[in-house]
């Protein structure tokens, strides 16, 4: 029968191939296989090491940073830790950090509860006769009382910078219009930023050279 034809004649040829190539065939494709794997299934244990010790670089720097700012503005304050720390938290909530506690200094040198002489209350010093209005609608505040909390304060003081940026496009005369005027007093402040930025950036590296060490 013709089945049995074809059946008789595969048979011969197979037996006329030696199995050494298809050995090496098979270990071939195995080969492949587990390179192929090897590159496409992440590896839970080799890159665990990189990846902790990449985050806990990130996380030292950080708090490295955090805690240089904290003992700068305590060399230049008398207000108690935990105020500093409410302070430094309220202003780590704005777009620029640095610059709201540079501006806190030089207005109040951290202290919430001053009022100056022209009547500007608290870490920012905020006009309340200029933006009480405009504070309040804008759900800021409530009153005038909440001008010496820290949290409404900053964020007063951000929504005031943030308004004179808008209309001048340059921090320099946002700065001098912040104040009312006074050259002086931006020279002051980015001087005080400037300060800031230094003593977080020496700290990040020191933290980074000794978690890698």
């Amino acid at each position: 029968m013709l089945k049995d034809r074809i059946i008789k004649h595969v048979d011969k040829i197979s037996k006329r191939i030696s199995p050494a190539p298809f050995g090496l065939l098979i270990l071939v494709a195995i080969g492949a296989l587990t390179l192929t794997f090897a590159f496409t299934v992440p590896d839970e244990h080799g890159d665990a090491p990189y990846s902790h010790a990449y985050f806990f670089d990130r996380s030292s720097a950080k708090e490295a940073a955090r805690q240089a700012v904290l003992q700068w503005m305590k060399e230049n304050s008398d207000m108690p830790d935990h105020i500093l720390a409410n302070i430094y938290n309220a202003a780590s909530a704005t777009a620029n950090k640095d610059l709201i506690l540079a501006i806190c200094l030089v207005e109040s040198n951290f202290n919430p509860h001053v009022e100056s002489d022209k009547g500007a209350i608290g870490l920012m010093g905020i006009m309340p006769g200029v933006w009480l209005e405009e504070l309040k609608e804008q759900g800021i505040i409530e009153e005038k009382e909440d001008l010496y909390k820290i949290s409404a304060n900053i964020a007063a003081g951000a929504h005031v910078l943030a308004t004179y940026l808008s209309e001048t496009n340059d921090l320099r005369k946002a700065l001098i219009r912040y104040v009312g005027g006074a050259s002086w007093y931006a020279s002051r402040v980015l001087k005080a930023q400037k300060k800031i930025e230094l003593a977080q950036l020496s700290e990040q590296q020191l933290a980074l050279t000794i978690a890698q060490d």
